[in-house]
């Protein structure tokens, strides 16, 4: 559980980072305006404000779509990409941030496949750190590699 955990947790932050740059929270020409303090200070509250939306808003489809990962012991990537990107999509009707820098108001569209790219980040960082390992932790997976060790095969 603690795996899990944390893995969301870093997703989440991945997914954070990404609207951040893609949504141009964050520009590149910011980087040579503002001191590197103000930067850093302003960047990593964005992310983990961002983060922590699309926690709130993904928080029980993704640990549905979790549970049911480890119980069929799901450990491709492709099917927690596609998961993350259509949990993604299913909550981009929540207003997280529709603004962009210059202060208009960003095309549906665009908005639509920022959040699905983020959800396919998001769930592409939770697979390398977590669903990689779905299911090993049931009882028949344990019982099945100790088969294995005990016939030597």
């Amino acid at each position: 559980m603690f795996a899990i955990a944390l893995g969301f947790f870093a997703g989440c932050l991945g997914a954070g980072l990404t609207y951040a740059f893609l949504a141009r929270l964050v520009v590149p020409e910011d980087f040579g305006r503002f001191s590197e303090l103000e930067l850093t200070v302003t960047l990593v509250i964005g992310v983990f404000g961002v983060a922590s939306l699309f926690a709130r808003a993904v928080l029980l489809p993704a640990f549905a779509v979790i549970a049911v990962f480890e119980f069929w012991r799901r450990r491709d990537w492709l099917s927690y990409a596609l998961a993350g990107g259509l949990i993604a999509l299913a909550a981009s009707s929540l207003p997280i941030a529709t603004v962009t820098t210059t202060g208009t108001a960003a095309e549906p569209s665009w908005m639509l496949a920022i959040h699905a790219a983020c959800g396919i980040i998001g769930a592409s960082i939770y697979w390398f750190l977590t669903g990689r390992s779905a299911g090993r932790w049931l009882p028949s997976e344990r019982a099945a590699a100790t088969d294995r060790d005990n016939t030597g095969t």
